[in-house]
């Protein structure tokens, strides 16, 4: 009876000798929180500047600055042990396309924000102004706005488009790891000031692009293109609130007035019906385009086993991964 139930039992946690994608998803997202935890007790001693990004955002910069290198030797043991893969089968290899991708995402994600604010100014809720800082003061708060958002988006990418996510869609097909993943993203944004319902769907929404735009490209470049994008041409290039957050020294002033459906409030556009308009348009764009695609790299390392269609056609936007794990 017990010789006939051993094998059942190391089938339960185990495929081909190898840990089953759910128990490899089940083991990374403890070390995964534990990780944040680490980059925030790491920082909380630290001073909070650059006096240029104010407290809260200098704080965060410190977060953000401790918790990278902890994710890339977490992900790098998680995928080298269990995967038995290079760190680049995460999403950022350096593969033939990755370039051409992340200009993609920044293309994609500056443009939205840029279509909302048109839309804001349009329907009269929202004028801009010159923030008149000297040249000198206007490159340097670009430089390093430029890297503290880059540095944030990659980490929130890691966190919620990561090992943990790509675990999960592997071992309950995509569609459910999208919904989990973008709900917890929304969560993870309930600490910020002035969020709202609107705010919160919004929120859910973009986490559904951006896990699109990965698994469409298997690669965390376009997701990190628009992430980034989205949050710089809003704060410092607008002037608007970035997910309830003020950017000291834009570039513009944004001066909003009017209906906070339309305008998203003291929250920024992420709160507004005008962003979900936007974010929806993105997403039917992501999820037919051609431009996005698996690179040969990419499929080497994440899909050796999926059948792929021809890549000048468009894919679903949750492609079918029952190959990776088929019953016994």
């Amino acid at each position: 009876m017990s010789e006939s139930l051993t094998p059942r039992l190391v089938g339960v946690f185990l495929k081909g000798g190898d840990l089953r994608p759910f128990w490899r998803f089940m083991l990374s997202v403890p070390l995964i929180i534990l990780a944040v935890m680490l980059a925030v007790m790491a920082s909380g001693g630290l001073r909070p500047h650059p006096a240029w990004l104010g407290r809260t955002l200098g704080s965060l910069l410190w977060q953000e600055l401790f918790l990278f290198p902890l994710l890339l030797i977490l992900f790098r043991a998680l995928v080298g042990v269990l995967d038995r893969k290079p760190l680049g089968a995460v999403g950022f290899a350096f593969h033939e396309r990755w370039k051409q991708e992340l200009a993609e995402g920044v293309m994609l994600g500056g443009g939205m924000m840029l279509v909302v604010a048109g839309l804001e100014h349009t329907f009269g809720s929202a004028r801009f102004s010159s923030a008149a800082l000297p040249p000198e003061s206007t490159l340097v708060a670009a430089a390093l706005y430029l890297f503290f958002l880059l540095l944030a988006a990659a980490n929130e990418e890691l966190v919620f488009r990561g090992y943990a996510f790509q675990r999960l869609a592997e071992a309950i097909r995509p569609a459910g790891a999208v919904v989990l993943f973008s709900v917890l993203f929304a969560l993870g944004h309930l600490a910020n000031p002035s969020h709202t319902l609107i705010s919160t769907v919004n929120t859910v929404l973009i986490g559904v692009l951006l896990a699109a735009a990965y698994l469409r490209t298997r690669a965390l470049w376009v997701p990190l293109g628009v992430h980034f994008a989205w949050n710089y041409v809003q704060g410092f290039v607008l002037g608007f609130p970035v997910s309830g957050l003020s950017i000291p020294h834009a570039w513009l002033t944004a001066q909003v007035h009017g209906n906070r459906l339309l305008t998203g409030g003291a929250y920024g556009p992420e709160g507004s019906w005008l962003t979900t308009a936007v974010i929806l348009a993105g997403l039917v764009y992501v999820s037919a385009s051609p431009r996005l695609r698996v690179s040969q790299t990419m499929r080497r390392l994440n899909l050796p086993a999926a059948p792929w269609p021809n890549p000048t056609e468009p894919q679903e936007i949750f492609p079918h991964l029952s190959s990776l794990d088929k019953k016994e």
